[in-house]
């Protein structure tokens, strides 16, 4: 029985680059966050929460804009 399923859209070359992007990008950020850290091993935790906070939020920012990008590449149904 075949029923009604919806038309899948084919993958496009954008998405692919894009999920590596991420994938690589968070990878070294999150490299480079924790060498930075490092070095604040001897810091007090009033001064080390903040820290983690902001760069727990701030890759946010750049990932937001490569989904958009990845999005602009979709035809609209």
């Amino acid at each position: 029985m075949r029923g009604n399923y919806p038309e899948v859209s084919k993958p496009n070359i954008r998405n692919l680059t894009g999920t590596f992007m991420l994938l690589i990008g968070l990878g070294l950020y999150a490299l480079l966050v924790t060498g930075i850290g490092s070095y604040m091993t001897d810091w007090s935790l009033w001064l080390q929460t903040p820290f983690y906070l902001i760069m727990g939020i701030i890759w946010i920012f750049p990932a937001y804009k490569l989904l958009r990008w990845m999005a602009a590449g979709r035809k609209p149904d």
